[in-house]
């Protein structure tokens, strides 16, 4: 059994009430796996996906999150990725759709995607039925890693709606563009989940940025990161699940853990109501930054 964060901030962000029937205090319990990585081993990675989903789910999880191609693994030969990759309905989908429904819980999966002779750093979101609710393909490669890879994706995650929440996707790098985390947000978003795989020396993207946009767009961010190492790669670890107030609600270090936190309406009508940014933005002094100019 993984070892779980204890480090959480005692804010106004971190517990939920008890009154779960209300819309605005619904109850939202995530888990935020942080492992090593398994390259190309997808029934090594189903087998621990299968193990920290039951514990997830004991815990009273309703969604689970795994890192950036978690499934596949990431660092990898050109040729090992195309040979590892899956569908996304395809047996190993299926696999995953079974385990949630085996454990009553959703699961937020990154994987190396094959799409008719096309490849793709792909997430999908399985809910507790089993039924995939969304599906999104990384839409800003990082460096000659991903565009050795993977094709990039042509739109932003969809904000889909599980257990009452208002839910966006975006893979790693994705999220170091505000204008990725800004347009979730104004489409409703109230978390967003980021399976990464950040690695040396970019600490600060986890310890920094990923506050700052949870702050500057009060919602919550679920930051799912490898530790150890993949190939000629170290990664960070430093996952975490942060608040709309900017605080971490709980922070891994750099060893396998299992994050948890329960998420609270409340707390981003709280800080929305505080600082109304949504409210007073004026777009029309700053939209031609969409037409790059």
């Amino acid at each position: 059994m993984l070892p779980r964060n204890l480090c959480a901030r005692n804010n106004i962000s971190m517990i939920a009430p008890d009154t779960e029937t209300s819309p605005m205090n619904a109850r939202f319990t995530i888990a935020v796996l942080q492992h090593n990585p398994v390259p190309g081993d997808i029934d090594a990675a189903l087998e621990r996906l299968e193990t920290t989903a039951a514990q997830a789910a004991a815990d009273g999880c309703n969604l689970f999150v795994v890192p950036e191609c978690s499934i596949t693994g990431y660092n990898q030969p050109l040729d090992s990725m195309q040979a590892v990759a899956i569908e996304s309905d395809g047996e190993t989908a299926r696999t995953i759709a079974d385990i949630c429904r085996r454990h009553d819980i959703a699961i937020a999966c990154g994987f190396a995607e094959k799409s008719n002779g096309t490849y793709y750093n792909c997430v999908q979101i399985i809910d507790a039925t089993g039924k995939t609710v969304s599906a999104y393909r990384k839409s800003h490669l990082w460096g000659d890693l991903d565009r050795t890879l993977f094709t990039q994706g042509d739109s932003l995650s969809p904000v889909i709606e599980l257990n009452g929440w208002k839910i966006g996707i975006l893979i790693c790098y994705d999220v170091e563009f505000p204008e990725n985390v800004r347009a979730l947000a104004l489409a409703g978003a109230e978390l967003i989940l980021v399976p990464t795989g950040l690695m040396q020396p970019w600490r600060d993207v986890a310890e920094r940025v990923v506050p700052v946009r949870a702050y500057e767009n009060q919602l919550y961010i679920a930051y799912c990161n490898y530790c150890g190492a993949e190939g000629d790669i170290t990664y960070e670890g430093r996952s975490c699940i942060t608040g709309p107030d900017g605080a971490d609600l709980d922070r891994a270090e750099k060893t396998p853990v299992l994050l948890t936190a329960t998420l609270n309406k409340e707390a981003i009508a709280e800080c929305r109501a505080a600082l109304p940014y949504h409210r007073d933005r004026r777009p029309e002094l700053y939209s031609s930054i969409a037409r790059n100019v």
